[in-house]
């Protein structure tokens, strides 16, 4: 079964969805779309379509994934456009795998262009169940090449892979972040145009197996992508949402003592759930439960599927009791809006001091309001009528209750740019 994350987190978060670039975009295969043995290029390009031995799918990251046995199974491209994406251009290689190891426990080959074990020409990438180590050969003959070698995460069943070409510059992405890159004297050619792409098929029979498990959203640019094109591929599947494709926004929140949220998730296969601890969890067993804990919990979400894996993820609950907290305004004397991720915008920096909360108004020097908020929470962006304002000293006026008594607070502030 696919569990869709529900549309809300009203207390935390919007959730927003991500934009997968069509520049460059040679071949898309989500294997949605499959004609029987036919592989299916979701571009549109007729020549791209590739041939299977399987015709088994299942639940994928998004739609459905094939399933290969990691025997007999594997699939073909033998279009000209694929094959000239590994010559002498940048590339980018973009793919979702979730292994198993029922009837192959050796190292699988998961892609490949490469005649059997040769070192000439030859690109692919391994799998070895044992140790959860992912590897990368890119190779134009014995002597010029580079192997990557990096553990996927141990806490994932699905795994989001990217090999990319930049350059003299192999890198390796893993669920939406750099991990490793290697930097040759020249560009690693790996032209060889009478060798066919290949999915799930061993590229060196003596000491890999084929592939056995899922693959899903395989996709293949004639460019290298951005960091944040990269990170927009990745769908974050089997783990509690924070609503943001942003990587490095937490999913770490805090709530007053007495309240609650529900939890979400993001798109899953799985059907068996258990959140732990149960303290404060309206049932522990379900996806998405209400949330209430009496006091700071790390709750930890476990995502078993049919097959045995088990994917966690974890949410840490800061729970602030109001009456600890003083009531007095706290404000920046500067700040820098200029879109660099740091210090960007404005506003109290402790509002959840304020269970009473009037207003925070920012003035220009003229005494003209640029900016209202009657949410502790929101924060200024340093823009007026969609704008940004020239640098200088602004001034602020904070309205609040606090013990019964309405208080102003003010003072000024800089824009610095």
């Amino acid at each position: 079964m696919k569990f869709f994350a529900s549309i809300g987190f009203a207390l935390l978060y919007s959730l927003t969805l991500t934009g997968q670039t069509p520049v460059g975009l040679v071949a898309h295969y989500s294997f949605d779309q499959n004609d029987d043995n036919i592989v299916i290029d979701e571009t549109g390009n007729i020549a791209n379509n590739g041939f299977s031995t399987s015709t088994l799918y299942d639940c994928g990251v998004r739609g459905r994934s094939i399933r290969l046995n990691g025997f007999s199974d594997f699939i073909e491209f033998e279009s000209n456009a694929i094959k000239e994406v590994f010559g002498t251009e940048d590339f980018t290689i973009s793919f979702y795998f979730k292994a198993l190891n029922f009837n192959q426990v050796a190292t699988q080959t998961i892609l490949s262009k490469r005649a059997d074990c040769s070192n000439d020409s030859a690109f692919a990438v391994r799998y070895t169940p044992a140790t959860r180590n992912l590897n990368v050969v890119v190779s134009e003959n014995a002597g010029f090449s580079t192997i990557i070698s990096m553990p996927v995460n141990e806490n994932r069943c699905w795994h989001h892979v990217v090999v990319m070409r930049e350059g003299p510059v192999i890198y390796l992405f893993l669920d939406g972040l750099q991990v490793k890159s290697d930097t040759k004297p020249s560009r690693i050619d790996i032209t060889s145009n009478d060798l066919p792409f290949n999915v799930g098929g061993t590229s060196c029979s003596a000491i890999d197996g084929g592939f056995e498990g899922f693959l899903d959203e395989l996709r293949i640019y004639n460019r290298a992508l951005t960091s944040k094109e990269i990170e927009e591929l990745y769908f974050l599947p089997d783990q509690i949402a924070n609503g943001f494709v942003d990587l490095s926004v937490g999913k770490d929140t805090v709530i007053y003592l007495g309240n609650s949220f529900q939890a979400y998730i993001t798109n899953s296969c799985v059907d068996e759930f258990l959140w732990e601890p149960a303290d404060g969890v309206s049932d522990p067993l379900e996806a998405e439960p209400v949330l209430a804990p009496t006091e700071t919990t790390t709750y930890h979400l476990s995502f078993t599927d049919n097959f045995g894996c088990v994917a966690t993820d974890s949410l840490k609950v800061a729970v602030i009791d109001p009456a600890t907290l003083d009531c007095k305004p706290f404000l920046p004397k500067a700040f820098t809006p200029n879109d660099d991720g740091l210090n960007d915008t404005y506003g109290l920096d402790n509002p959840f001091a304020f269970t009473d909360f009037i207003s925070l108004e920012i003035f220009d020097r003229w005494g003209g309001r640029i900016f209202f908020t009657d949410d502790p929470f929101i924060r200024w962006d340093g823009a007026f009528k969609g704008e940004p304002v020239n640098p200088g000293v602004f001034l602020y006026k904070v309205r609040y209750r606090c013990t019964g008594d309405e208080l102003l607070d003010a003072g000024s502030f800089t824009v610095i740019r």
